[in-house]
């Protein structure tokens, strides 16, 4: 699982643009990745890992050679995409059985393909568009795909018809062997308004959000290519500059949210970040494992200083503002990013972040080490001010 994590694939993304990663030598690959990639010495990393990064649309081969896709040139150039956009396009984009893997000739035969995380997510949605109901056990999910035999192209209305069986499919699921299954799902849940807690996939939207996602959903379509190395490369093509899939606007957090954070503008990637922010069941989730009441960034006691209300502090999420959360297979979310911050230094560090980006004219931050470092610099200036004695 860690090496599906959206910030390591956009360094993989790179490295494959600018390297040849078949012929590159191991301590080249850890150099550029900043990954272990912890392969027997009889394996080479490409051997290792290649079914990861073709899952993910990042490369197909020719000629023994690594060809990268669309996909990954796209994620090499920094803020032009979101985790949002990436991962909901590889919703959309990933079939069983999968090009990637054995039994792609299989379909080129005739037989078809299913979209599992399609699936997923529009469950996910149906249940908290029809029901209301935001938690949702990942093993009710995949007992739903096993025994509902949908493609995930179905509509709301199929959709709904599933959750009358909802405990039919929990233990379905619980019942099958499906360890890909349980991370792929996991996996998806780094997309903003999606967190994990372990066993249960959280969704914080709206019902009308839910509605507006689902109805906007779709399996990647067209005839498919008989060799699988092809058809990677004509997914990874319809992802374009990853514009089609802005209609991401979350009406639960828009633009005002933004502004009123800090942000001097609304670009998307500073959207995403702020919908990771607003997240409510996230939020919930860390101040339930984290009962924390002093500010992060100014040491303040909100507590003490507010002791009327019960909790003032913010999170923050200090990642790339293009990132999602990251995940754990066994933990699932990782709260270890996130900070409590009070309202006041969270929109100051924002502000931060804004005059940093300008100066190095780019929309995000390179890596997880440089957002870190301009975390703590935005810190320093507000310990040095000493606002909250």
């Amino acid at each position: 699982m860690s090496y599906f994590q959206y910030d390591v694939l956009t360094n993989v993304a790179r490295f494959v643009t600018n390297c040849e990663w078949t012929r590159s030598e191991s301590a080249l690959i850890r150099q550029g990745t900043g990954l272990e990639f912890a392969a027997p010495a009889t394996h080479s990393p490409w051997r290792n890992y290649l079914r990861i990064f073709k899952l993910c649309l990042l490369v197909s081969e020719k000629d023994q050679l690594a060809v990268p896709t669309p996909v990954a040139h796209i994620l090499s150039q920094t803020g032009t995409v979101t985790c949002d956009e990436y991962l909901h396009f590889l919703v959309e984009a990933t079939t069983d059985p999968s090009p990637a893997l054995t039994g792609w000739n299989a379909v080129a035969a005739g037989q078809g393909v299913r979209h599992p995380l399609c699936f997923s997510l529009k469950y996910l949605l149906a249940k908290v568009a029809g029901l209301n109901d935001p938690i949702t056990s990942i093993y009710e999910v995949i007992g739903a795909y096993t025994l509902s035999g949908f493609s995930g192209s179905e509509d709301d209305i199929a959709f709904l018809s599933l959750m009358d069986k909802r405990s039919t499919y929990e233990q379905r699921g619980k019942n099958a062997d499906a360890r890909q299954a349980r991370e792929s799902i996991k996996f998806m849940s780094q997309i903003s308004y999606l967190h994990c807690d372990g066993s249960n996939i959280v969704t914080s939207l709206s019902q009308e959000d839910a509605r507006n996602i689902f109805q906007d959903i779709h399996p990647v379509a067209g005839p498919v290519e008989n060799d699988g190395e092809l058809e990677i490369q004509r997914l990874a093509s319809f992802f374009k500059d990853g514009s089609e899939h802005e209609f991401f606007n979350y009406k639960t957090t828009i633009i005002s949210d933004v502004l009123e954070s800090g942000f001097s503008e609304g670009s998307k990637v500073k959207k995403t970040h702020i919908v990771i922010e607003r997240n409510s069941k996230l939020r919930t989730l860390f101040f339930e494992r984290n009962p924390a009441t002093i500010c992060d960034a100014c040491s303040m006691d909100t507590r003490k200083r507010y002791p009327w209300v019960k909790r003032v502090l913010d999170i923050h999420h200090i990642l790339p503002l293009a990132s999602g959360t990251r995940v754990d297979s066994r933990k699932g979310t990782l709260l270890e990013d996130l900070v409590p911050v009070c309202p006041t230094c969270h929109r100051a560090i924002h502000r931060y972040y804004d005059g940093h980006l300008k100066a190095v004219t780019r929309k995000d931050f390179l890596n997880q080490q440089e957002a870190r470092d301009i975390y703590a610099k935005a810190k320093g200036e507000i310990v040095k001010g000493d606002c909250h004695a």
